[in-house]
């Protein structure tokens, strides 16, 4: 059941009217509960099983880290709350990986196995929900937050359905406030929170989907060869296309928290207008880049013992972010690549020139379009089947490779134009944050956007591939 199935439709307007139906609080968050159970099981029925135990287990480890009064007790139901997690998350989405890196790794030394398939199926969502509960856990454990008095409260900030299978990752401190106060209809954001879904919604089908895959679906096949020209275009699509996929993603999650009164953090702030990967970093997947600096890199040691110390502890931190997108070698070098990047950047800036003081427009917006490069030159890790193809395009796109004809002339002009409008909006929205300006928007603009944004989706192909961020 995805963001953009009628099924999905059908769904949010039946839990729609049936929430702001109910009269009273704690019924409808019983409500709620029971939707996100629903759609989750509409993946796999089984998976409710371990996302109800998840929430049963690090709702009771939050109480006892509350209740326990010596520092070595709360250390041990720390790390017991830590491993069990990390052990779940390991099982199902890396053990066939290292199953595989563990053969390979014997081959090299003329010891060799059959490739083995566990066959292990990998829960949606869980690489999110997993670190909503590990971030709990040790905010209760910092005494930055107190443990949850109600499971109903807990068990819908893990699940509650907008957000469970792709995000954005919450905190329990920004969420719980929200469960103890009842909603009412007149109070919410209802005109925010459709524009966002509609909008979401567009990005995602009509401009990922049906403007940006097909070139990167040509230009990344396992067979083709492209040269400089599509290996270019190839790696600057695809960072469209993931742009406009999970950004949609996360505003139709946001749009869709919002019809209930309920508020999610900002996930994506105009990335391709940020000037140098560090400020990209700051506005690509928030929740997860600011989850990862709380609970690994300040826990690390961050730059207090020293800025080689640090530069090791960014990098450390970016492989982390690459292994969590996926079980690969190619998410890990991606990964890497970016920690690599930003510390080489942070050297250049310190000792050379720290191009992040430019005020002028034009000035701007060509090292906006210079990070949007060097973006999309290590992108092609992200998508890449293998690293041996990912280093080949690589090469290809500093090579002097004549063009080729992977991508037909029609489909280049087409993805020119569309990327050039939407690289041109983010830079000119750079220094927007957030959507609160929604609000002040005449409702007959309003009400124009989402229309045109709903004629758009319905005038699409359908072709509805699934969220890039859904494997993960």
């Amino acid at each position: 059941m995805t963001f953009d199935s009628l099924t999905f439709a059908a769904f949010l307007a039946l839990v729609y009217v049936a929430y702001w139906a109910t009269p009273g609080w704690r019924t409808r968050k019983q409500l709620l509960l029971a939707a996100s159970y629903a759609f989750y099981a509409a993946w796999n029925p089984f998976f409710v099983v371990l996302l109800v135990a998840t929430t049963c287990f690090d709702w009771l480890m939050g109480h006892k880290l509350e209740s326990a009064t010596t520092p070595r007790l709360r250390k041990t139901l720390l790390v017991a709350s830590i491993t069990v997690n990390l052990a779940a998350l390991g099982f199902f989405k890396y053990a066939q990986f290292f199953t595989d890196t563990a053969i390979a790794l014997f081959a090299l030394v003329g010891v060799r196995y059959q490739p083995m398939d566990l066959g292990i199926l990998l829960p949606v969502g869980i690489s999110f929900y997993t670190f909503e509960s590990l971030s709990y856990v040790i905010d209760v454990y910092r005494r930055r937050t107190a443990a949850s008095s109600s499971l109903l409260d807990y068990g819908l900030y893990v699940t509650f359905f907008p957000h469970l299978v792709a995000g954005p990752i919450l905190r329990y401190y920004d969420f719980n406030p929200q469960t103890e106060v009842p909603k009412r209809w007149a109070d919410t954001a209802q005109g925010r929170g459709l524009a966002l879904l509609a909008l979401g919604l567009a990005m995602k089908v009509c401009l990922a989907d049906l403007v940006f895959a097909p070139v990167v679906d040509q230009v990344f096949a396992p067979a083709a060869h492209p040269g400089a020209r599509d290996a270019w275009l190839g790696a600057t699509t695809f960072s469209l296309q993931v742009y406009c996929d999970f950004a949609g993603y996360s505003l139709c999650a946001i749009g869709a928290a919002l019809l209930f009164g309920f508020r999610f953090p900002t996930n994506f702030e105009s990335p391709f207008g940020a000037v140098g990967m560090a400020d990209l970093w700051t506005r690509w997947h928030i929740t997860l880049s600011s989850w990862v600096r709380d609970y690994v890199f300040v826990p690390l040691g961050s730059y207090r013992r020293g800025r080689v110390r640090g530069y090791a502890n960014l990098v450390i931190m970016f492989l982390l972010i690459g292994l969590w997108h996926g079980a690969a070698w190619t998410f890990v070098v991606w990964g890497g690549v970016n920690g690599l990047i930003i510390v080489a950047e942070r050297l250049f800036r310190d000792h050379v020139w720290d191009f992040t003081r430019v005020r002028g427009i034009a000035g701007r917006a060509l090292l906006a379009l210079a990070t949007f490069a060097v973006f999309a030159v290590e992108a092609v890790f992200f998508r890449a089947h293998t690293l041996a193809q990912g280093g080949s395009m690589v090469l290809a796109m500093f090579g002097a490779d004549a063009p080729t004809a992977l991508v037909s002339l029609a489909q280049v002009k087409l993805v020119m134009v569309v990327g050039a409008a939407v690289l041109a909006a983010q830079i000119a929205t750079a220094n927007v944050r957030g959507w609160d300006w929604l609000d002040g928007t005449p409702w007959p603009w309003l009400a124009a956007g989402i229309t045109a944004a709903l004629a758009a989706i319905a005038f699409s192909p359908g072709l509805s591939p699934a969220f890039i961020y859904f494997q993960f």
